[in-house]
């Protein structure tokens, strides 16, 4: 074994070593620098060269929008499609905003437009930075945009004047917002609208008839509402859409069933006659129904009743072919039973339908013939009349009051919607720029070119030194 002294002369001796050895390297990259020097300038120069011919300049012309409507924070449009930065581009649009070309001569195709247009979302930099931190992470980070770089690229700077670049981005977004505001700023308003003469030339119960379906549909218009405002309230009334559907159900559900259940219970009529002549027309049609009804039930039983008449006569399961000597077997009697089972169900079905039909119309008739009779026994008082008649005119005034403040709250809420939900965050700018980047390109190429001209050098040195050790030795 060593001792410590040796030890430590051998590591002094390597390390000796090593010094000289470093030295020697220096002194041929020293020797060599010229050489070194020219290969990276040729290298970089050859790359830049390259890379302007291969990635010409391109002017490009950028303006930034800003998209503010309710839905882009979860990437979805305000009827809750989803949102895609595309549709700021359509042909359409690319199509209405270049229009103004052909005047100047300078029409383009709609590929040829396409292929100068582009749209990326605009990311900030803090946002960037998470988005590497969780893909270092293998993470994901979910993030939506809603400003979004417009750019116009040209490889030909006199195609088009700075002027037109900047009208093409500015009319394409003036196109894209004139779209919006069509699609959800002109949506149709409720309809609610009574002839002047309605309650006048309308009898008690066909008003209300007619209240109901309007109601019904005006439930339906704020339900839709709802479900794309939600809780939105109007800031000069403090009203909502949910406010006024609860105020509409109020007055569906309590007013008009209290008068309907009035004019009902009194029999009222403004002319009873008519009523009288229409419920005897009721009762003739429901006589004609009831017959056909019992007809059918009679047909279907007596089908049911000559098909189990014959079950009972059916020859022997199965036929037999005879052909030489050979005997073949056919039973067919799965199948006979199957369409015997749904037949019989068949008929048993319309039987006990057609009969229970046939005794709902004789309570309806019944019902009918009893209104008549109490129709002509009873008088009509005129206070009742004043009442039900002032109560279905006051309804009739609610109900267009309501309607006037849907349509009002509903043209506040589709102006916030589409008040400033596009704009230009950052007015047009042009620059020269490339597909690639130029300083990374002519770094990563002298790097290169370093490594490979020391290399050369010090092979060639290598070259050197054996060929002047073999003279030596020879």
């Amino acid at each position: 074994m060593l001792n410590h002294e040796e030890t430590q002369k051998q590591q002094y001796y390597q390390y000796q070593e090593d010094e000289i050895n470093l030295i020697d390297y220096l002194r041929v990259i020293w020797k060599w620098k010229v050489f070194i020097a020219l290969i990276i300038i040729l290298c970089a120069g050859a790359s830049t060269g390259l890379t302007l011919i291969k990635y010409p300049a391109q002017q490009i012309t950028e303006c930034v929008i800003s998209l503010n409507f309710p839905g882009i924070e979860k990437h979805k449009n305000p009827d809750n499609t989803l949102f895609s930065k595309d549709q700021i581009i359509t042909p359409a649009i690319l199509t209405r905003a270049t229009a103004f070309l052909q005047k100047k001569d300078k029409s383009f195709s709609e590929e040829d437009i396409r292929g100068m247009i582009a749209i990326e979302a605009a990311i900030p930099i803090e946002i960037q930075e998470k988005m590497k931190k969780a893909e270092k992470k293998k993470e994901s980070y979910t993030f939506y945009p809603n400003h979004f770089s417009l750019t116009l690229a040209l490889e030909q700077d006199n195609i088009f004047s700075i002027k037109e670049k900047n009208r093409i981005l500015l009319s394409i977004v003036d196109e894209y917002r004139k779209d919006f505001e069509k699609t959800y700023g002109e949506e149709p308003l409720v309809a609610i609208k009574f002839p002047a003469d309605f309650l006048a030339n309308s009898d008690y119960l066909d008003t209300i008839s007619t209240f109901k379906i309007r109601v019904n549909s005006f439930i339906d218009f704020l339900d839709s509402k709802i479900a794309k405002a939600g809780f939105f309230r109007s800031q000069k009334t403090g009203s909502s859409f949910i406010d006024i559907k609860n105020d509409l159900e109020l007055l569906n559900n309590i007013t008009i069933s209290k008068i309907e259940t009035t004019i009902k219970t009194l029999k009222l009529a403004k002319n009873k006659e008519h009523l009288i002549n229409s419920y005897k027309h009721k009762i003739r049609m429901i006589d004609v129904e009831r017959e056909k009804k019992e007809k059918e039930a009679s047909i279907a039983r007596k089908l049911l009743k000559d098909m189990r008449q014959l079950e009972k006569y059916e020859p022997s399961k199965g036929a037999v072919s005879k052909k030489g000597d050979t005997n073949l077997v056919l039973d067919t009697s799965f199948i006979k039973d199957l369409i015997k089972e749904d037949s019989s169900s068949l008929l048993l079905k319309t039987a006990l339908q057609a009969e229970v039909m046939a005794k709902n119309l004789e309570v309806d008739k019944k019902f009918l013939e009893e209104e008549i009779v109490f129709l002509k026994k009873t008088e009509t008082g005129t206070e009742n009349i004043t009442f039900v008649e002032t109560k279905l005119k006051n309804i009739k005034i609610e109900i267009i009051a309501l309607s006037k403040r849907a349509n009002d709250l509903n043209i506040e809420y589709l102006g916030r919607l589409i008040n400033n939900a596009i704009q230009v965050a950052r007015d047009t700018e042009t620059y020269k720029a490339r597909a690639v980047s130029m300083e990374k390109i002519v770094l990563l190429t002298s790097v290169v070119a370093l490594f490979m001209a020391v290399f050369i050098a010090f092979f060639i040195e290598y070259i050197k030194n054996a060929t002047n050790q073999t003279r030596e030795t020879g």
